[in-house]
């Protein structure tokens, strides 16, 4: 009974040698290229995009029997997507400044077999990846000027637009080089610009604001002039109106006052007569009560002896009072 615990760990262990020798793994995030001699075998398609033989390639997760080494090899991918960071850089814009930008790159492998072929591995990738980003790089931001890049106005800056340019030139090189690899995204990451560069950077902002400013004032001033010959030519139509509201209203009251003058002359006296009794009661517009002494003072005394027509012209010996 002792003797059979070891023999079952040795069949185990031998098991699982063969195992691995004879099969291997593809995980769901993983492309196997299975070579023989290493030599891989390119998958045959029909007319409808199906696969006849699948060839070298593994695509769907599981187990799959193979050679032992040096027989059949296997390299494994995967198929997810990979950041490359791109180091700083310094590069020059089409006006003849110099800015320093770091850019990351987002790619798959899209071909493995043809990765397989050109590349083998990553770092391969890596190493040819760099140089390429490197001069689409600079070729794209060469094509801008740096108001493009670092501006006050958001409307101004064109990263976005580099960044679709750069990618667009580098997937078209990627596939005329045939890595079977493809680029999904190219962004900078940080921009920074030298000293010399930060100087004529902030002059040509500070230029931009004044222009900025001096047409804000321009355009003030115009809306300002504007605005007040409008109320100016507002102010005249109202005065012109006023005056001849005022002077028609003036030949009304003219035109009436000629009518009461009319019959004012044919008694003079009874016209003075009514106009003081008129300005008493403006005198005295509230109830007010004056007390007369008829043997020193008359009624008609306060009228400066003014006959009153039809009445007699005598002192009368009796009490009047006036409200």
């Amino acid at each position: 009974m002792k003797n059979r615990f070891p023999v079952l760990i040795g069949v185990l262990i031998g098991l699982g040698l063969l195992a691995y020798m004879f099969m291997f793994q593809v995980r769901y995030d993983q492309v196997a290229v299975l070579t023989t001699f290493d030599k891989a075998a390119t998958p045959v398609y029909d007319e409808a995009g199906g696969v006849v033989e699948r060839g070298s390639l593994r695509y769907e997760p599981g187990l799959y029997w193979k050679l032992p080494w040096p027989i059949q090899k296997v390299q494994h991918y995967e198929t997810r997507l990979r950041l490359h960071e791109h180091r700083l850089e310094q590069v020059s814009t089409a006006d003849g400044k110099s800015v320093a930008v770091r850019v990351f790159l987002v790619w798959r492998i899209e071909d493995p077999l043809a990765f397989f072929v050109k590349l083998e591995n990553a770092e391969s990738a890596t190493k040819k990846l760099t140089p390429l980003l490197s001069e689409e790089l600079s070729g794209t931001i060469g094509r801008y000027r740096m108001e493009h890049i670092v501006n006050a106005s958001p409307a101004e800056v064109r990263l976005e637009d580099i960044e679709a340019e750069a990618l667009m030139n580098l997937q078209a090189r990627l596939a005329k080089l045939g890595y079977g690899i493809r680029a999904k995204q190219v962004g900078i990451r940080r921009v920074v610009l030298p000293e010399e560069s930060t100087a004529k950077v902030f002059e040509t902002m500070r230029k931009t604001r004044e222009r900025l400013a001096s047409s804000a004032k321009s355009s003030g001033t115009a809306q300002a002039a504007t605005v007040i010959s409008e109320a100016e030519a507002a102010q005249k139509r109202i005065l012109a109106f006023a005056e001849r509201r005022a002077q028609a209203i003036r030949a009304q009251g003219d035109k009436e006052a000629a009518r009461y003058y009319a019959a004012f002359r044919e008694d003079e006296a009874l016209a003075i007569f009514l106009r003081r009794l008129e300005t008493l009661k403006l005198i005295l517009p509230h109830n007010a009560t004056f007390v007369l002494d008829s043997g020193q003072l008359s009624i008609d005394q306060l009228f400066d002896d003014l006959e009153l027509p039809g009445a007699p012209t005598g002192g009368g010996g009796t009490d009047k009072s006036g409200q």
